[in-house]
């Protein structure tokens, strides 16, 4: 890894042995992937349409380089939890996750019981890529589903409706995820709490 490599690397060590002594404490990591199928208009996080084919090989390098010049702030201290957010960072193939795995391991040591979330949208969920991602070592979604009321989700400019949402989680069940979570918005204009609940 070049970041950790060459003239400045003992002055990094000497850094590194400060932050050592808090080896205890571990680390929560997250991961932004900053594209979806289409920007929401309520949405103020750096996200961005997708326009032709995603840079991923080029995002990628990049995401490792930052990693890589924090390094000496974080050696002697484990991850406890990977957190992949976005956008939508199932719009990444399995290929591309864990390709950014492997870098995330060999710049700094994982806990045995780590937490791996990986947010996804209704609408990008395909039942044979979410297998692949449990297998990676996936073991948690997070997944956008806002509401379940087709009128709020067209005004939130949603890409996917209800049916596509409760389709999600089905596939995240049946793809071999235990521990998901569903994303749901409160508090809309016009919206009721009994609209939250799941169409029958």
């Amino acid at each position: 890894w070049p970041g950790v490599a060459g003239a400045g690397r003992g002055a990094w060590r000497s850094r590194a042995r400060a932050v050592s002594k808090r080896r205890g404490l571990s680390l929560a990591l997250y991961v932004h992937l900053p594209w979806c199928v289409s920007k929401c208009p309520y949405c103020d996080f750096n996200s961005h349409g997708q326009k032709g084919e995603l840079p991923v090989a080029e995002y990628i390098a990049a995401l490792t380089r930052d990693l890589e010049q924090d390094l000496p702030l974080v050696w002697g201290r484990t991850i406890s939890s990977v957190f992949f957010g976005g956008g939508t960072p199932s719009l990444f193939s399995p290929e591309a996750i864990d390709r950014l795995l492997d870098g995330i391991k060999q710049c700094v040591d994982l806990e045995k019981d780590l937490e791996i979330t990986l947010e996804a949208n209704p609408g990008t969920f395909e039942s044979q890529k979410f297998k692949e991602f449990n297998a990676l070592g996936i073991n948690r979604l997070s997944i956008g589903v806002q509401s379940f009321n087709d009128d709020l989700l067209t005004k939130l400019g949603r890409v996917h409706n209800s049916g596509e949402a409760i389709k999600a989680a089905e596939i995240a069940h049946t793809a071999g995820f235990s521990n998901f979570n569903l994303d749901l918005m409160f508090g809309l204009p016009g919206s009721e709490l009994v609209r939250h609940s799941r169409p029958q």
